[in-house]
């Protein structure tokens, strides 16, 4: 399989209102039920991660390939793979953060002739590729609760390889942002909540185009041993994940 990348798109970057709206007034209800909580330590910005990746893609498409009268359709289905991530404590109230995924994701194709020939049908997988990284800002609405605002490089790419000569490859690099919160229920128990948007949320893969969208999500960090956790996150949208991972406390007294 032979695989080409189509070339990159940055577009201009705007955060809907209603996304804003709705993780804020689920900021406030969220630090409203966690201030009755008993006194816990600090939410901490130095980690690093490593999970196990899981996501339904369920994107369709449809190609012309170089034979007339030929096309090749697809139907990427789930699959899994790895996430890395890092969170870094830099000055004051701001940190940065990265984070790499990479997933094999199941592909079935069925390629048509209209000249009579019988249907061609394959299963494979493809490779799909993501990276966030930037620059947060938390502020602490109590103790061992914060809020949290970030703005970030995002990049994304379906690299599909060919069936019969079509490329249903595609990528694309713009900007993003979230708004969150992160609560310590006590000394060992994390617990989070956030909404994000991407402008490369969904694509359409007969051509290549990206659009824009919202997802949302919770999480949790349970500490087993004196500096490692377990760590867990379910995110909603167009491309919805789970993960199942450890954490590094890398500011562990």
């Amino acid at each position: 399989m032979t695989s080409k990348s189509s070339s990159c798109r940055v577009s201009e970057f705007k955060v809907p209102q209603l996304l804003m709206h709705r993780v804020i007034a689920g900021v406030i209800i969220f630090a409203a039920l966690a201030s009755g909580s008993a006194v816990a330590q600090e939410v901490r910005y130095s980690w690093l991660e490593l999970s196990y990746m899981a996501q339904d893609v369920g994107l369709q498409g449809i190609l012309q390939t170089p034979v007339p009268n030929q096309t090749t359709s697809v139907d990427a289905k789930d699959g899994n793979g790895v996430r890395f991530r890092g969170s870094f404590g830099t000055w004051r109230n701001l940190y940065i953060f990265g984070e790499f995924g990479s997933s094999d994701i199941d592909v079935s194709a069925e390629v048509n002739n209209d000249s009579g020939f019988c249907p061609c049908l394959a299963e494979d997988e493809f490779d799909l590729t993501t990276i966030r990284a930037g620059i947060g800002f938390k502020w602490s609405v109590l103790f061992a609760t914060d809020v949290y605002f970030q703005a970030s490089y995002e990049s994304i790419d379906f690299d599909f390889g060919s069936f019969a000569g079509e490329n249903f490859d595609t990528d694309d690099q713009d900007v993003g942002a979230a708004i969150g919160v992160r609560h310590m229920l006590n000394d060992d128990i994390e617990l989070r909540a956030f909404g994000r948007y991407s402008n490369h949320s969904d694509v359409n893969l007969s051509t290549g185009l990206f659009d824009p969208g919202e997802y949302f999500g919770v999480g949790f960090s349970w500490e087993i041993v004196r500096g490692l956790a377990v760590v867990g996150d379910y995110e909603t949208g167009d491309i919805p994940s789970w993960t199942l991972g450890f954490r590094l406390d890398l500011d562990e007294d």
